[in-house]
């Protein structure tokens, strides 16, 4: 990776209103990211067809919406195309991991994303130290993620592919923290998603031919609505916010994602019907001590 001189501590804080406005606009994503979950759970579809779909609308509206200006060096056309690949396997575990269990199981596992990042980031960005914090809080998410896999062993091969999922998310967070350097960010978006589409296809074609690829009438409202703004909005704003926020600070705030998506599955779905007490007492771990993680950070970082 490139060498971020400025990625040992966070960067400085803009001025107060436009720090303002970009963490209202970070928690508006995380709802709209909150609901993806849901209208996967609605689609009747296959994980990859799920994908295959989100991605290829997005791409190709981008793609009709940006022309001219996705002309860009082939170089960093391909690394971002690349890129998209991890996000296609990224949401290709994630709506796996909801149709495998539910969407609160799914919340649970995608709850660890600020924890791969602490841990990712030291290896994966030059000058970014790891700290003894960051393992201890590593524990504490253990035993939170050991209560839930203890109190729902019928949901654990869907909860296993959820910390898949987190994991993929923050390789590609830090990869674009990088890549927002490099051109707009519709731009890409368009290219990332047009990966993606590639990689599910591609994945698809070579290892589950037999996936369902023909969605309903209702089906095709929720994929519009899972591209454009669950893809197409969401997306490409999280990658603007990359050139003003920390990845650590999106994926610390994005911990609620997984808050409104179980709130969001209990409301539309009753997953929360299916859940025991341990679920909730794991879940509780994790999200508390995510919560908790930068406030203890912030006191060892000044010391």
């Amino acid at each position: 990776m490139p060498n971020a001189s400025d990625a040992t501590d966070p960067a400085p804080c803009p001025p107060y209103p436009r720090m303002s406005r970009d963490h209202l606009k970070l928690q508006a994503l995380i709802i709209l990211w909150g609901f993806t979950a849901v209208l996967g759970a609605l689609i009747d579809l296959s994980a990859y067809g799920v994908v295959l779909y989100r991605t290829a609308i997005a791409a190709l509206f981008l793609i009709i919406w940006q022309q001219q200006k996705l002309l860009i060096p082939s170089r960093d056309a391909l690394a971002f195309t690349l890129t998209g690949a991890v996000i296609g396997a990224h949401w290709i575990t994630f709506f796996l991991a909801v149709k495998v269990a539910n969407v609160s199981i799914c919340m649970a596992g995608i709850a660890t994303l600020a924890l791969w990042t602490a841990i990712l980031e030291p290896l994966m960005v030059r000058g970014r130290k790891f700290r003894p914090i960051d393992l201890a809080f590593g524990v504490v998410v253990a035993i939170g993620v050991a209560t839930i896999f203890q109190s729902e062993l019928q949901f654990s091969d869907g909860f296993l592919i959820a910390l898949l999922s987190a994991f993929l998310a923050a390789v590609f967070s830090i990869i674009n923290s990088f890549h927002i350097k490099k051109a707009h960010y519709l731009v890409i978006t368009t290219y990332e998603m047009l990966g993606a589409a590639l990689f599910t296809g591609l994945y698809i074609f070579l290892f589950d031919p037999a996936t369902k690829l023909k969605p309903s009438p209702s089906d095709w409202l929720w994929l519009f609505l899972l591209a454009i703004f669950g893809t197409v909005v969401a997306f490409s704003q999280y990658i603007a916010l990359l050139k003003r926020l920390p990845v650590f600070t999106i994926n610390f705030v994005s911990n609620l994602e997984p808050v409104y998506g179980i709130l969001l599955a209990a409301l539309i779905l009753k997953d929360h019907n299916d859940l025991n007490p341990g679920f909730w007492t794991g879940a509780a771990i994790i999200i508390g001590s995510m919560c908790a993680y930068p406030l203890v950070r912030r006191k060892f970082v000044a010391r």
